[in-house]
C-alpha cells in the first residue's frame, strides 16, 4: 500500500534506508520547498506530515505571490493575462525559494543569541515580502472603488484645467495680475492687437479734436455774443451800452474775424467727422478680429484640454496606491479592509517562519546536528589523512633522494681518492725512469 504524500510504507520503518530509490510522490515534492534531507528524513518518519504541511504552506505563500504579481500586472498592462502568467509562476518560484532559504536556515538545533537574531532578520524579510505581495492585490479587490475616486479627482482637474485657461486668457481684457498664469498664458494672434491699439491711439486723438471743436465753439459763441451786446447797445459789465457801428463794436468784430481766420470750426468739425468714421471702421475690424481670436483662443483651449484628457486616459499602479492612500483616510471601513488584507498577507507570507518556530525543534533538526557534525568529523578526518599521505610520501621521498645523493656524494670520494692514487703512481714511475737514466749518460 503506497501513500501518495509519504510513499511506500516499507522505507518507513526507524533505522532503515530504501534499498531502491522511491519514486517520487506529492509529499516529496512538497517537503522539498522546505529544504529537508529525504535520507535524514527516512530515520524519522514520523516527521514526514510535519514538514508536508510545511512544504503546502511555502506552495501556498508562493500561489498567493503570483497571483498578487498578476493581479498587479493586469493593472499595468492592457495585454491579455495569459502573456503576464508565465512573469506571475516566475515571481512565484522566487517567492517560494526565498522562503526555502529563510527555512532551511532554521534548520538544526542551534540555540543562543545567533539562532534568535537569524530568526529576527528573517522574520523581517518575511515581512517586508509579505507587504509587497500584499499590496497588488489590495490594489486589484479595491480597483473599482479606486478608479471611481482617480476619475472623479481626474475629472476636477480637467475641469480647473480649462478653467484656468479661460481665467488667463480672456476675449476683451489682459489677464488678471492677481492669479498666477504661468504656463497658462496662450497667443491668440496679433491682429487683434495691433487694431486694439490703433484705435485706442484713434480713440485718444478723437478725444482731443472734439476737446479743441468744442473750446473754439465755445470761444465762437462767447465772441458773437459779445459782438451782438456791444453793436445793439445792450448794457452789460463788458460793454458800453452804445448802440451802432461804434470803435468797440468795430474792436470786436476784429477780434472775431482773427478768430475764425485762425480756428477754421467746419474743418475741425468735419475731421471730427472722418475719425468717427475711421474709429467705427476699427470698430468692425476689431470685432472681426476678436472673434478670430476667440475661436483661436478657444480652439487651443480645446487642444490643451484633450492633450490633459489624454494624459490622464490610463490608470497606473501608483495613481490606485495614491487613491487608496486618499479613499481610506476618507472611508473607516475601506482603511480597516485595507489593513486586515495587509495584515492576512503578511501572516501568510511569514507562515512558513512561523510554522518553523511554532514547531519548535524536531527530532529532524537533531538528526540534521549529528549528521552535520559527524560529515565535519569525517571531513576532517579525510582532510587529516589526506595531508599526513602526501606528507608522508614527500617524507619518503626526501629520505630516498637524501640517501641517493649520499651515495653519490661516495661514489665521487671513491674516484677521487683513485684519480689521486694514480696520479701518485704516475708521478713515482716518472721519478723511477728518470733516475734510470742518468747513469747512462755520463
Amino acid at each position: 500500500m503506497v501513500d501518495i504524500l509519504h510513499g511506500p510504507k516499507s522505507a518507513e520503518q526507524h533505522g532503515r534506508r530504501p534499498r531502491r530509490r522511491e519514486r517520487l510522490t506529492l509529499g516529496m515534492i512538497l517537503r522539498r520547498f522546505t529544504g529537508v534531507d529525504e535520507k535524514i528524513l527516512a530515520s524519522v518518519p514520523q516527521e514526514r506530515s510535519r514538514y508536508t504541511s510545511l512544504g503546502g504552506v511555502v506552495v501556498s505563500t508562493a500561489l498567493i505571490a503570483g497571483a498578487s504579481v498578476l493581479g498587479a500586472l493586469t493593472l499595468l498592462s492592457q495585454v491579455s493575462p495569459l502573456y503576464l502568467v508565465p512573469v506571475a509562476v516566475m515571481w512565484g518560484l522566487i517567492i517560494a525559494n526565498v522562503d526555502r532559504f529563510l527555512i532551511t536556515s532554521l534548520h538544526g538545533d542551534n540555540d543562543g543569541w545567533s539562532r534568535w537574531g537569524n530568526v529576527l532578520i528573517r522574520l523581517a524579510l518575511a515581512v517586508a515580502i509579505g507587504i509587497f505581495i500584499a499590496e497588488p492585490l489590495t490594489l486589484k479587490i479595491f480597483q473599482e472603488r479606486l478608479d471611481r475616486e482617480i476619475m472623479v479627482k481626474r475629472d476636477q482637474a480637467i475641469g480647473q484645467t480649462e478653467s484656468r485657461y479661460k481665467q488667463c486668457n480672456p476675449l476683451n481684457e489682459p489677464a488678471p495680475s492677481d492669479v498666477d498664469c504661468t504656463g497658462y498664458l496662450l497667443d491668440g494672434g496679433d491682429k487683434a492687437q495691433a487694431v486694439e491699439g490703433n484705435k485706442t491711439e484713434k480713440d485718444k486723438l478723437l478725444k482731443a479734436a472734439e476737446a479743441r471743436l468744442a473750446a473754439d465753439v465755445a470761444e465762437h459763441a462767447r465772441l458773437v455774443k459779445h459782438l451782438n451786446q456791444e453793436c445793439f447797445g445792450e448794457p452789460t459789465d463788458h460793454t458800453t451800452g452804445v448802440r451802432g457801428d461804434g470803435p468797440e463794436c468795430k474792436r470786436r468784430k476784429g477780434d472775431l474775424k482773427t478768430f475764425l481766420d485762425n480756428h477754421d470750426i467746419a474743418e475741425q468739425q468735419a475731421k471730427v467727422a472722418a475719425m468717427k468714421d475711421e474709429i467705427g471702421s476699427l470698430v468692425a475690424d476689431l470685432a472681426s478680429a476678436e472673434k478670430d481670436r476667440s475661436r483661436t483662443l478657444s480652439k487651443k483651449i480645446a487642444e490643451h484640454v484633450e492633450d490633459t484628457k489624454r494624459a490622464y486616459a490610463n490608470i497606473g499602479l501608483l495613481d490606485r496606491w495614491e487613491a487608496l492612500g486618499t479613499v481610506a483616510s476618507q472611508s473607516g471601513m475601506v482603511n480597516f479592509a485595507h489593513w486586515l488584507l495587509r495584515i492576512i498577507f503578511v501572516l501568510l507570507d511569514c507562515m512558513p517562519i512561523i510554522s518553523k518556530l511554532l514547531n519548535g525543534k524536531t527530532e529532524y533538526d537533531r538528526l540534521l546536528t549529528q549528521e552535520l557534525r559527524a560529515g565535519s568529523a569525517c571531513h576532517e578526518a579525510k582532510l587529516n589523512y589526506t595531508t599526513r599521505q602526501t606528507t608522508g610520501t614527500y617524507e619518503n621521498d626526501l629520505r630516498e633522494e637524501e640517501r641517493r645523493l649520499k651515495a653519490e656524494r661516495g661514489r665521487i670520494d671513491r674516484d677521487q681518492r683513485v684519480d689521486e692514487a694514480s696520479r701518485d703512481d704516475e708521478i713515482d714511475r716518472l721519478a723511477r725512469t728518470f733516475m734510470a737514466s742518468m747513469p747512462a749518460q755520463r
